[in-house]
């Protein structure tokens, strides 16, 4: 711990963060030499929040090497009281330049990256894998009060292995029904023995948000967590997303009135 609040560079001023970095003559001269003098506006500024507010008017690359800048003062500063060492101004500066040509070097790496494309969703359905069954699911809020859900499970030929429909009474947002729908596909794949699976939906934020696997805490995230509970039940699962044409079948099942709750 350091008990005495007098600078450790000209030993005259009390130590403040301002002072520190801006005002001792020991670093003054930094500033000029890097070329980002427009960054020390502290007394005109009169806290560090203003003034690094004021930094919105600096150009980027003249912000970048400031930082730095006060990165290494800091740090030369820590030299100083713990160590007791000085550090050439040309040293200090150099490293400066070597940290700013190293951070450009990475964030080119990181973001200017090729990206991989991420594939369009398909407007027909697409059959699934040789042993997997692709479920697919919509929901319908036609009828002012009633929710209607619809379900189809087909294998690799196309052919209808089973297909549900269920219609409730709900006030429920359109996100929930979908989810519910969802929910309904995995339910009815468990129950028929379904190991590999797929569950497509034209819901594109659920799929999302299912293939992430990312719950938060709102209706709808208790929803989801009740899909990926009952998604325990198989081999594998994945999720897809198809365009409203691709998913015509489950969409007119979903507008079915069954004969009782669920058919």
């Amino acid at each position: 711990m350091i008990d005495d609040p007098t600078c450790p560079w000209c030993l005259t001023k009390e130590e403040t963060v301002g002072h520190a970095l801006f005002d001792c003559v020991r670093v003054r001269d930094l500033w000029e030499e890097a070329g980002c003098s427009a960054m020390v506006g502290w007394r005109d500024a009169g806290d560090m929040r203003a003034l690094v507010n004021s930094w919105k008017e600096v150009e980027a690359r003249t912000k970048q090497r400031g930082l730095f800048l006060a990165w290494c003062i800091w740090g030369e500063r820590n030299q100083r009281v713990f160590s007791n060492k000085f550090t050439p101004n040309v040293v200090l500066l150099e490293r400066v330049r070597r940290y700013v040509e190293e951070h450009g070097k990475y964030t080119a790496k990181v973001y200017n990256a090729a990206r991989p494309r991420v594939p369009r969703s398909p407007k027909v359905w697409v059959a699934p894998p040789e042993g997997v069954i692709k479920i697919n699911a919509d929901a319908s809020l036609a009828v002012d009060g009633w929710v209607g859900l619809g379900i189809v499970a087909r294998d690799n030929t196309g052919s209808v292995i089973f297909a549900g429909t269920r219609r409730m009474r709900a006030h429920w947002p359109p996100d929930i029904v979908e989810a519910k729908a969802l929910a309904m596909a995995a339910r009815l794949g468990a129950k028929y023995g379904v190991k590999d699976i797929i569950i497509e939906s034209d819901c594109q934020v659920l799929i999302k948000r299912l293939t992430k696997g990312a719950t938060y805490f709102s209706d709808l995230d208790s929803v989801l967590s009740d899909i990926m509970a009952l998604c325990v039940n198989f081999n594998s699962v994945n999720w897809s997303h198809v365009k409203r044409e691709g998913n015509f079948v489950a969409h007119h099942l979903a507008k079915l009135v069954p004969f009782g709750v669920e058919q």
